[in-house]
């Protein structure tokens, strides 16, 4: 019981001498009343020994008390009996004596605290001093006796109950302490973090169990051996430096992260934090808390490595990148963001909006452009934290400042996701652009190329179109008055084949710069062919045709190139937008319309298109229609015009003219129909048709009638034909289907035809000529051709046009013309033919100059196949004289 008391001295600060004292007090007065009390007085009664007996018992009562590790709390039971084996001891004695005697007095005075509650104590005391004095009063003690016995008993009195009180702290304070270390002690046995407590020196007075699974080390072998030792040397300095400063400074905390190795072999990551208590009476040591983060630490590592992945990859990424937050405030942003937008850092950026980043433009204007787009950017990333869709594919354009600080325009796309936490909230948008400036530049490039012409620079016929089409759109809300010019250049092929495509080049060149001169800002004109333009001018008539003879002035103004001057003309038509055009189309039909008027009345003028022009332009829309179906519909015909030999008067050959019966229109003149198939491409197939149509013909005569072999079928080709690449095959396999003799198939091509491109004629003629076709040049006469290239032309036949043999027999010019053209003929050994013969006096003075052969009505008529055949079925065809009578056979 000493033991257990005087361990409580730890829960109490300071020296406590009633410790000490209390339990002597008590002791002596035990001793007192048990053994000297009966001797000094040796006689007793019963009453005396039975109250001496109860003061025994009551002083070792109160001993055992004092000296309990946990006394029972005083009730007023208790009290009451205590107090009444207290009388029953004090009562006797008194009386017996007849007085109070002091160490009576003292022992009931201090026996009363302890066995009385706090709220008795004093009362209990008081009532012990008074009972004596007025004991002793009676008793006829003397005053100062009983007033010197009365005050030592109060004084007595009063030290017991302060020991009491004292006792009765210690006891609270020690259960205290005991509750708060049981519960420590079952906190550290149950957590898995290493309590240590140390002296100064750091000598481990405490460890709880978590050590062994910390560090492998059992309590007993850190309490032996002190603080873990095993410490990883690249963290043993850190480490001790700590603990120094630990120790060095009062009330001071550290906290370290190191490695220790477990007992296995395996080393652990370990953080401690240290607390320096010396300076606290009831702890005054130091303490440690261990805890083992290895796993922790490991997972840190591997987010430290998804962050370098992450930022590796970010930063390596070409794409910018960065994220925003709720408040669209910069959080993260790689290199190539960085880089581009002329910032060094993520710091730099980290916080800003969008307005901040848009806002170091130099500019106003620019500054002007950034804040619009700045909220436009704020609006996609409100959409996007409102819907959580992304919004992709968002193109943007200005002028940016860039990583080496100059001003760029610059085309970004931008796809923008929203960013969610692990819960799936939205908190904030992710920004991934690309500089697609290259991109938008090559797509600016090719789309200036598909509407631009390659050679001059000018708009071509696709944006043409749109753009009148924009005007149309213009007109029917405002209507804004507007024309179209269409400008064709006069005889422009001569100028290539003369002087080289090269050279015609540069003139179109310089003809584009005189159009520019001349043309106002809000004019628009297009290169759509060759040698055609397309002018758009928003103005009146009178004002578009202003326009135009300005351009046929600066036009007739020589071109000089390389040297060499030309003069070049050119015809132009043009329509006035009214409420009947409907499309673009509309309006070029008409100004072409009137350009072809133009040229028919002279070239190097100016027509306006008119009702007139208009059905022209009407009926040729209609037959252009129409001829797309003739040869599906089986529309299209053939007949043969004979040629007459005019020596003899006999057949020499036949001519195949095409014929087009339209259900719709009816005969339709070939001059009507074949330059609107030159035109739009559609002679191609129906000249490859008529070949074909006269090679079976020509076949099936050679079989049926023998005695006609000699004689040729004449085709006509036009040039487009001529210069496709495939022709030459395209014949080959006809004549090859056909199985007819080459050399009865003749191919006419008109001069002006020959002369466009002679180079390249002269050329695709002598690998047909190789195929045994007869050849012919066709209205010879109305061209420019040269003779050097016509001695080079593989030809077999010339025919004269109908111009010259219409006024043979009246006009001495054009009797003149036949006679050289004959004498031209017979020269290269080629064959004469004149066509239109529809005179006797044309025949005689024909076969006067030396024609050779005729052709013409006077003879006959175009003729069908059956009509053929009859005549060679006459017997003696070959002898037989062809007269103007015959004509009636057609």
């Amino acid at each position: 019981m000493m033991t257990s008391f005087f361990e409580s001295k730890n829960t109490l600060a300071g020296t406590d001498i009633f410790r000490i004292l209390s339990p002597f007090l008590y002791a002596s007065a035990l001793l007192y009343a048990g053994l000297f009390l009966p001797w000094q007085y040796a006689v007793q009664s019963y009453a005396q020994l039975l109250a001496t007996a109860v003061l025994v018992l009551l002083l070792w009562l109160a001993l055992q008390r004092l000296l309990a590790r946990a006394p029972p709390e005083p009730t007023l039971r208790r009290s009451l009996i205590d107090c009444c084996a207290m009388l029953v001891a004090l009562i006797p004695l008194a009386l017996s004596q007849s007085q109070m005697v002091f160490p009576w007095l003292v022992m009931m005075a201090c026996l009363f605290p302890l066995i009385l509650n706090g709220k008795l104590m004093m009362g209990a005391v008081a009532a012990i001093g008074l009972s004596g004095l007025m004991l002793n009063l009676f008793s006829s003690v003397s005053t100062n006796d009983v007033l010197t016995q009365f005050c030592v008993t109060l004084f007595a009195g009063a030290l017991a109950v302060l020991l009491a009180e004292v006792q009765r702290f210690q006891l609270v304070t020690a259960r205290k302490a005991r509750v708060d270390l049981a519960r420590f002690q079952a906190i550290a046995g149950v957590t898995h973090t290493a309590f240590i407590i140390t002296d100064a020196d750091f000598k481990v007075l405490f460890v709880n169990e978590a050590i062994k699974e910390i560090a492998g080390t059992t309590q007993k072998e850190i309490l032996c051996n002190g603080l873990p030792s095993s410490i990883h040397p690249d963290d043993l300095a850190a480490y001790q430096k700590n603990l120094h400063t630990l120790q060095k400074l009062p009330c001071s905390t550290i906290f370290t992260r190191y490695r220790l190795q477990h007992k296995n072999g395996r080393w652990l990551w370990l953080e401690t934090y240290g607390y320096n208590m010396l300076h606290d009476d009831a702890i005054h040591s130091f303490v440690f808390v261990i805890t083992n983060v290895t796993e922790r630490k490991a997972a840190e590592q591997k987010l430290d490595n998804e962050r370098s992945l992450l930022r590796s990859v970010l930063d390596h990424n070409p794409s910018m990148i960065y994220a925003t937050d709720l408040n669209g405030r910069f959080t993260i942003s790689n290199h190539s963001f960085q880089r581009n937008f002329g910032f060094l850092s993520e710091d730099d950026l980290r916080g800003k909006t969008h307005r901040d980043v848009m806002l170091l433009q130099p500019t106003e204007m620019q500054k002007h452009i950034a804040r619009q787009l700045a909220h436009e950017s704020q609006l996609h990333d409100a959409e996007i934290m409102q819907s959580g869709e992304p919004v992709q594919s968002i193109e943007i354009e200005g002028v940016w400042k860039s990583g080496t600080q100059q001003e760029t325009p610059r085309w970004y796309q931008s796809n923008k996701y929203p960013l969610r936490d692990s819960n799936g909230k939205i908190i904030g948008v992710l920004n991934k652009m690309r500089d697609i400036t290259y991109r938008k530049e090559y797509e600016i490039h090719l789309k200036y190329q598909a509407l631009h012409d390659p050679l001059t620079g000018l708009p071509n016929r696709r944006y043409m179109l749109q753009t009148i089409a924009e005007s149309i759109v213009l007109f029917q809300t405002t209507k804004t008055r507007f024309a179209v010019l269409f400008c064709d250049l006069d005889s422009f092929k001569n100028v290539n084949d003369i002087h080289g495509h090269e050279f015609g080049d540069k003139c179109l060149r310089e003809i584009t710069q005189r159009f520019s001169a001349q043309l106002e800002n809000t004019d628009f004109v297009a290169r759509i062919g060759s040698d055609e333009f397309v002018i758009l001018v928003k103005a009146s008539l009178p004002q578009a045709t202003a326009k135009a003879h300005a351009l046929l002035q600066a036009l007739c103004l020589p071109i000089t190139v390389n040297d060499i001057v030309v003069k070049i003309g050119a015809s132009i038509g043009i329509a006035q937008m009214r409420d009947d055009h409907n499309s673009p189309s509309d309006l070029i039909r008409d100004a072409d319309a009137a350009m072809y008027q133009a040229k028919e009345l002279g070239r190097n003028r100016i027509k306006i298109f008119d009702a007139s022009l208009h059905d022209i332009s009407t009926r040729r829309a209609q037959l252009e229609a129409g001829l797309h179906f003739a040869l599906e519909r089986n529309e299209l015909s053939v007949l043969y015009q004979p040629k007459v030999s005019m020596q003899n008067r006999t057949l020499k050959g036949l001519e195949l003219l095409l014929r087009w019966n339209s259900p719709q229109y009816g005969e339709i003149s070939p001059a009507e129909f074949i330059p609107i198939a030159e035109s739009n491409g559609l002679i191609i197939p129906i000249g490859l048709w008529v070949l074909e149509q006269a090679c079976k013909q020509q076949r099936h005569w050679q079989i049926a009638f023998p005695n006609v072999t000699c004689m040729s079928v004449a085709v006509n080709v036009s040039m487009r034909q001529l210069l496709q690449p495939e022709f030459l095959s395209t014949v080959t396999r006809t004549l090859e289907e056909s199985r007819v003799i080459p050399g009865s198939i003749e191919l006419e091509l008109t001069e002006t035809a020959v002369m466009a491109s002679p180079l390249q004629v002269i050329e695709s003629l002598t690998k047909l000529k190789r195929l045994g076709l007869r050849l012919a040049l066709d209205d010879f006469g109305t061209g420019y051709s040269s003779l050097a290239y016509l001695q080079k032309l593989p030809m077999n036949t010339l025919k004269i046009d109908k111009a010259f043999v219409t006024g043979i027999a009246t006009k001495k010019s054009e009797k003149e013309i036949v006679r050289l053209i004959v004498a031209l003929a017979k020269t290269l050994a080629l064959d004469i033919v004149a066509e239109g013969v529809e005179t006797q006096e044309q025949v005689t003075e024909l076969t006067k100059l030396g024609c050779d052969i005729v052709q013409g009505f006077l003879f006959s008529p175009p003729i069908s196949a059956q009509e053929v055949e009859k005549w060679f079925a006459m017997p003696g065809l070959r002898h037989t004289r062809i007269t103007p009578e015959h004509n009636q056979m057609g």
